[in-house]
């Protein structure tokens, strides 16, 4: 079963390596990796101009990461899509082939997703990435967050048919896409072993916007949420996550917690 890895970037130069390496270590005969960088200044081109015929890219303007994105996975090959960004990487060889091996058991998944660890610039653990059981559209509602983005993997054809992300969102894009993927998926599986690394660090976007993306998800989490019939119990579980994703930005922003 073929993959695509789908790598958004701009001006991400010191990751860029990093994150490429662990995509071609996965040792995957027929994978191809994509990358779509929005016209970085920082010598980008030349690291993924070294990298040959192993790396397909383009360079361009675009209004940001989620036209980088689509666009991407339109030209995908692959069946199973892994949107990984630039500044993360995989946890280790083999652990996408592990992934991969999910969708060949059952024809039926439509989307995996695992473990995840926060790490700091220079690759050493924070922490987990925060561990939560999603199967449907329902729980990504009710919890604070999706699975962690870089761990996760779907088929491309479920992607193409949910219509991609939405490009007038540019923080919670992916929870945005989580929404609509696992309100579509035919089957859902949780791997039970850690896949990616996700950097902390000042200039992504997850830290340096956080308000603004927790602006985002809150105002999603109550659009979805008006197009069903959610229980007291389930408004309460609804609320404690948009509480629970406020306390997050006044720990992270106080150096209390380290966040991703």
């Amino acid at each position: 079963m073929r993959v695509s890895f789908v790598v958004p970037t701009r001006n991400q130069a010191p990751f860029l390596r990093r994150c490429l390496d662990s995509c071609l270590a996965q040792g995957i005969a027929d994978a191809e990796v994509l990358v779509r960088d929005g016209l970085s200044t920082d010598g980008t081109q030349e690291i993924l101009a070294s990298y040959g015929d192993r790396v397909r890219w383009v360079s361009k303007r675009d209004s940001g990461q989620a036209q980088a994105v689509n666009e991407g996975i339109r030209e995908a090959r692959g069946e199973v899509v892994a949107w990984i960004n630039s500044d993360d990487c995989y946890d280790g060889p083999g652990v996408v082939a592990r992934a991969l091996a999910a969708f060949e058991r059952d024809p039926a998944l439509d989307l995996a997703y695992g473990e995840a660890l926060v790490v700091d610039v220079e690759g050493r653990p924070i922490r987990p990435f925060a561990r939560r059981e999603v199967a449907t559209a329902r729980d990504v509602l009710l919890a604070p967050t999706g699975p962690s983005q870089p761990a996760t993997f779907f088929r491309r054809a479920l992607f193409l048919e949910a219509g991609g992300l939405r490009e007038d969102l540019h923080y919670a894009l992916d929870y945005d896409l989580w929404l609509r993927l696992f309100a579509r998926a035919r089957k859902v599986e949780r791997l039970p072993f850690t896949v990616a690394r996700m950097t902390f660090h000042a200039g992504a976007k997850s830290v340096a916007a956080m308000g603004t993306q927790i602006a985002e998800a809150v105002a999603l989490k109550r659009a979805f949420a008006r197009g069903l019939r959610l229980s007291p119990l389930e408004r309460l579980r609804l609320e404690a996550g948009i509480a629970s994703l406020r306390l997050y930005r006044v720990a992270v922003r106080s150096g209390l917690w380290r966040g991703a």
